[in-house]
């Protein structure tokens, strides 16, 4: 009778489960409600760059159509087929939502390294005053037909040859002026006949010397020099104007190159803020529920809400008329699944009397002062010193290193040191120094013995307890070397010394500490300096300092990762990086010190370490062996590698300073 009320229970709670009326929960309203912001801004969005405009388009179109659906769906629209899609895109290799052509670019006299039109006219004139200044005109070969022309130059008629210009010019004197002093004295009687003859005379003289003025003036315009200088200058502009295009086509090829990675860049960065709205809008779509309510014949309803990536486990209790219950599960399985299952251990009892008896067992309570041991004090120990100490023998590869330095083999001593405090997790001081210094010999020649590495950090800490695992902090990085730093093997260079360059960072941000093994620490706030003691012996704008000035200073974003893993007790690695961004240029000025590092205990006292640092800083410059326009070195940085290999003796130093305090 039992297992026949059981059966028919069951076939009613599957009748009402499949005509079971579908409406909206109020779980699913809050869910709105909570993500309406993100969901409106991730529309806002998309809509602002999916949407056909004239800058930006879209290079394959059914991924347009795609996120348009998306949109459609989070206003009111179905989405399982789009996630597929939009999941399958997702996949792919380089794939964008949108593009943008170069050309497009609306401020591209905003770009970093951009030349406008103006500043390439200015270039061009200058590079062309610089070629008319420049050149030697008598250096210019010339054509053999003004050669030849040179070769039959006429020569000017001289003042006074007379009988040149009556050659030369073809000018034919009436018979009363060519022999103005033909008459015999005897006929000069009176003053007038020699008054007549000396007119005479003048007149000649004045004929010729005209006819000698035009003869020359017309030999003049004959005359090959200014054609040759003429020559020579269209010679010199040829050349000019072919340099000044090639100029300008250098430029524009340059402003083009400079067009298509900051327009890469901006397409990078829009796709990434379009694929992080999508991924917004595709959480929402994949957490979106629908609520199912199942009702008993006893009319309780049992409300079920069908979600993807939840399950949920609601209980329902059917009744027979005999009032006999029978507990159901409701197990969500995914948005379009629900399991259905009886409860186990399930059994029908019918209410019967049972025997009582009245007896009231008291519970024996101690005295309260043996229940509980008071403690008078708790140790904790605030202070915690450390240090680690090798010396040995170690294989170098220099790559770039400033500091100097060749690959030799080398003996190498480093010493790190710590000096931690912690107060009940509140507040934590830590404090940090490490000294490396290395020599290097070059082949057995004893007086050929070079520095290798050289280097003293001191970095203090201090945080304060914020929230979870974060600490307000601020810290002091202080670095710089001992010993004077050479272009090896020319010791008549100096490059480096004590405090010439000595960097410190001054920062402050927040720090995390999940544990004892990891560590972030992220400054917004941070003020670099640099500061080179002695500029008479070292050329401090290779460390991007002014030529008049021994130090500088720069703000920008600081952010420090510290790693440490031990694989077991005998070897561990650890990792640091240190990043700074200069809020001056942000795109261009960046500093990278990257330090691996791997320990190997072989004995109690012997040990290998392996290290790779690489180190890039914007400020610090190398020759590239090119001169500019102007014949200037031109001087760039460069990614400085260094490795080395350690083989030799170590000590380690791990201590506490215990304290108590009173319990209140």
């Amino acid at each position: 009778m039992q297992l026949k009320k059981l059966c028919t229970g069951f076939l009613i709670l599957i009748s009402v489960s499949l005509f079971a009326e579908t409406i909206p929960s109020s779980g699913n309203k809050v869910k709105r409600t909570n993500s309406i912001d993100s969901i409106q801004l991730s529309i806002n969005y998309l809509k602002k760059y999916i949407q056909p405009n004239d800058s930006w388009q879209s290079e394959n179109p059914e991924i347009t159509r795609t996120v348009n659906s998306l949109i459609h769906f989070a206003e009111d629209e179905k989405i399982d087929s789009i996630l597929v899609k939009l999941e399958n895109f997702q996949k792919k290799e380089d794939f964008r939502y949108i593009n943008r052509l170069p050309n497009l670019v609306s401020d591209s006299l905003q770009v970093h390294g951009y030349q406008g039109f103006q500043t390439i006219l200015e270039k061009m004139k200058q590079l062309d005053r610089a070629i008319w200044n420049g050149v030697d005109m008598s250096t210019i070969p010339l054509s053999e037909t003004l050669k030849a022309r040179l070769n039959n130059k006429k020569q000017p008629i001289a003042a006074g040859d007379e009988k040149a210009i009556l050659q030369l010019s073809g000018i034919v004197l009436p018979d009363s002026l060519r022999n103005v002093y033909a008459n015999p004295d005897s006929l000069m009687k009176r003053p007038n006949d020699f008054n007549r003859i000396r007119n005479r005379d003048q007149l000649r003289t004045q004929i010729l010397e005209e006819a000698r003025i035009q003869y020359n003036k017309k030999i003049q315009k004959l005359n090959p020099d200014s054609a040759i200088t003429a020559y020579r200058k269209y010679a010199v502009r040829v050349y000019s104007d072919s340099l000044q295009n090639q100029l300008r086509d250098s430029l524009k090829r340059q402003n083009q190159q400079i067009l298509i990675q900051y327009n890469d860049s901006v397409v990078l960065s829009v796709n990434d803020s379009i694929n992080h709205f999508v991924q917004t809008l595709q959480r929402f779509a994949q957490n979106d529920s629908i609520s199912v309510c199942i009702y008993s014949l006893s009319g309780k309803p049992a409300q079920v809400n069908l979600q993807n990536n939840k399950r949920s486990i609601n209980r329902l209790y059917i009744k027979n008329e005999q009032n006999d219950s029978l507990g159901i599960k409701l197990v969500n399985l995914d948005k379009h699944a629900l399991r259905i299952s009886i409860e186990d251990d399930v059994t029908f009892n019918r209410i019967a009397h049972k025997q009582r008896r009245d007896v009231v067992f008291e519970k024996f309570s101690p005295e309260q002062k043996l229940t509980k041991i008071q403690k008078r004090f708790d140790v904790f120990t605030p202070w915690d010193y450390g240090g680690f100490g090798t010396f040995g023998f170690s294989q170098t590869y220099l790559n770039n290193w400033k500091a100097g330095g060749k690959s030799a083999f080398s003996f190498l001593m480093v010493l790190k040191g710590y000096a931690n405090y912690s107060s009940d997790s509140k507040l934590k001081w830590e404090n940090s120094a490490e000294l490396r210094n290395g020599w290097i010999r070059q082949g057995g020649d004893i007086n050929q013995t070079q520095k290798n590495d050289d280097k003293l950090e001191l970095i203090s800490r201090l945080g304060l307890i914020a929230f979870n695992n974060w600490y307000y902090s601020t810290e002091i990085d202080f670095q710089t070397q001992f010993f004077n730093g050479y272009n090896y093997p020319d010791k008549s260079r100096l490059i480096s010394a004590y405090l010439s360059p000595a960097k410190t960072l001054f920062k402050l941000g927040l720090d995390y500490k999940p544990n004892k093994r990891f560590s972030l620490f992220l400054s917004p706030f941070t003020l670099k300096t640099v500061y080179v003691r002695d500029t008479a012996q070292i050329d401090q704008t290779k460390y991007g300092i002014a030529a008049n000035s021994r130090s500088f200073w720069e703000p920008g974003l600081n952010a420090d990762i510290k790693f440490r893993i031990e694989f077991n007790p005998q070897i561990s690695y650890e990792t640091k990086y240190k990043m700074f961004i200069n809020y001056k240029e942000p795109f261009r000025k960046f500093d990278i010190n990257w330090e691996n590092t791997l320990v190997a205990q072989l004995t109690d006292r012997i040990n290998m370490t392996f290290m790779l640092n690489l180190l890039y800083d914007d400020n610090v410059t190398f020759p590239t062996g090119k001169v500019d326009i102007s014949g200037v070195e031109i001087f760039k940085p460069k990614l400085q590698t260094r490795e080395f290999t350690t083989i030799g003796f170590s000590y380690k130093i791990n201590r506490h300073s215990y304290s108590r305090k009173k319990v209140d």
